[in-house]
């Protein structure tokens, strides 16, 4: 199904694409980092068009703008432009429009464009729309010299979502007119979205449930605006990062690192970055802010935040506890936060701390025999398990395969293959409830086993993993289960306030995505 997107959205120019290639058979190296030039697992065998067209669509939305600067990111898939002068724009007649066109990021394993930021001029009276046409895979001829980016004007400027879903800017996901399955999600995403009452909620240090942006609602709101391709999605998903910029962050050493607010002042990098603050530290949504709209700001935050993470690594793996080991919540935000940075700045001591996460993160789940990333459950959670000296969190450990996904976009390490599906058969061998519908919500605690089905709204969170496990095996067996855990998630939802809104979005656009690469949507 997603060989087929690709061939109808990115084919502008007669392009065609293959089905997805079989995994790779070929050996890896125990503990070195893998990059491949070819095909890996989950990877289509042949590269999009590298020439096409599509529609963006202006809206001003904002009030009238006469002679204003429109301006937005265009995301592209791996391999499908090379350069950003390559990219031109056209209005209704044909006739090509004044652009200022620059590359945001290339993707590290190609060095092809990701993102480019277009600018142009354009006016339009309050609440009209109009559209232009963008082409790719030739030289334009029109420039308008340097225009910086205006993501806030009044004229917001999106592109399809089938564009942007396809274009991996935010992963693998599914357009929301295309989900027929799970059609009943959206639906309860959209409408809670847009009636939580978001400005009551702020930064609260001691109360995740109360806090605005856990789970990283900027993400939550990009994922869902690249599924849908409007202005409003956009717009809210914009105020959601910026508003996140200006409250959560606390700058080091002349704004070089960047650390979430509750974090005790005067930290430096000697000091382990609290626990809470870890989560809080969310680099996945500002990556997509800025690869949307090209905001010098979230290129900052991003390589701040990754800076802060680069620079502690050695606190958070050094002594006799080592807090990334601690759970897999304290893994996986340093390894999103990193791969984030590494997609912005791909610099060798870059991609030496995100490797190194990476087999700290592998080497951790080879300790065990079960498929978890074992470990202490009570050190994290006394007060939900007084004994699990070898246990595991479900829900956490979709965060830990979240950021093993970003992970492998970017440098194609062929062992996440191997973690992910042995992850996915422990969730539906060890961690699954009996009743099969949801998971436990502490695996292997001994004084309480969780086996009921209670927490069945995190299926939401979890899902992606079945998804990721089709991705990089394709065997189908991981969409009949992940349909199953999918459809009692969906029954179970609840997203009514905040933090759960954004658990719900984070990911499941993901496995949606996913699944359509092996079945109906």
């Amino acid at each position: 199904m997603r060989a087929l997107l690709l061939t109808l959205v990115l084919a502008g120019c007669g392009g065609s694409a293959n089905p997805a290639a079989d995994p790779s058979d070929a050996a890896v190296a125990d503990g070195e980092p893998v990059d491949s030039s070819g095909p890996l697992p989950g990877e289509d065998a042949a590269p999009p068009p590298t020439s096409g067209k599509l529609a963006v669509s202006l809206e001003a939305d904002k009030g009238a703008g006469a002679d204003v600067v429109v301006s937005l990111g265009v995301p592209f898939p791996p391999g499908a432009l090379a350069d950003a002068k390559n990219v031109a724009l056209f209005d209704d007649a044909g006739k090509e429009i004044p652009i200022a066109a620059t590359a945001l990021a290339k993707w590290p394993r190609d060095g092809s464009v990701r993102s480019v930021l277009v600018a142009f001029r354009a006016t339009l009276a309050a609440s009209a729309k109009a559209t232009r046409e963008l082409r790719y895979g030739a030289p334009r001829t029109a420039d308008a010299g340097t225009l910086a980016p205006n993501p806030d004007g009044p004229i917001a400027a999106t592109l399809p979502a089938e564009w942007l879903s396809a274009s991996r800017v935010s992963g693998v996901l599914l357009p929301v007119a295309a989900n027929k399955k799970f059609a009943a999600y959206d639906t309860e995403l959209e409408q809670e979205l847009f009636k939580i009452a978001w400005s009551t909620f702020g930064s609260n240090c001691g109360s995740t449930t109360n806090h605005r942006t856990y789970y990283d609602s900027p993400h939550g709101m990009y994922q869902l605006y690249a599924r849908v391709g409007d202005a409003r999605h956009y717009r809210r998903a914009r105020e959601e990062a910026v508003w996140y910029r200006a409250n959560e962050l606390r700058w080091y050493e002349g704004r070089a690192m960047a650390v979430q607010v509750c974090q005790a002042a005067g930290w430096t990098p000697a000091t382990i970055i609290d626990w809470g603050v870890l989560r809080r530290m969310l680099g996945q949504g500002m990556l997509d802010d800025y690869l949307l709209t090209g905001d010098p700001a979230a290129k900052e935050a991003v390589l701040g935040l990754g800076e802060a993470y680069r620079r502690n690594l050695p606190a958070l793996t050094s002594g006799k506890e080592v807090t990334l080991e601690v759970t897999e919540r304290n893994m996986a935000w340093p390894l999103m936060g990193l791969a984030a940075y590494y997609a912005l700045d791909a610099r060798k001591e870059v991609r030496d701390a995100l490797d190194s996460v990476a087999a700290r993160t592998i080497a951790w789940q080879a300790k065990g025999t079960s498929g978890a990333f074992e470990h202490d459950i009570v050190r994290p959670d006394p007060s939900e398990c007084s004994n699990g000296p070898a246990g595991g969190s479900p829900f956490m450990t979709s965060l830990l395969v979240d950021g093993l996904m970003d992970y492998h976009a970017l440098t194609g390490d062929a062992r996440v293959a191997d973690v992910v599906k042995k992850v996915a058969t422990w969730y539906e061998t060890k961690a699954i409830t009996t009743d099969k519908k949801a998971f436990r919500y502490l695996w292997n605690c001994a004084s309480d086993p969780y086996d009921d089905s209670s927490y069945a709204d995190l299926n939401l969170l979890i899902g992606h993993v079945f998804g990721a496990a089709y991705h990089l095996t394709k065997d189908k067996h991981w969409l009949d289960f992940g349909d199953t855990i999918a459809a009692s998630g969906v029954d179970a939802i609840y997203v009514a306030r905040p933090k759960q809104w954004n658990q719900g979005a984070r990911a499941f656009g993901r496995y949606l995505g996913y699944r359509a690469e092996g079945a109906t949507p």
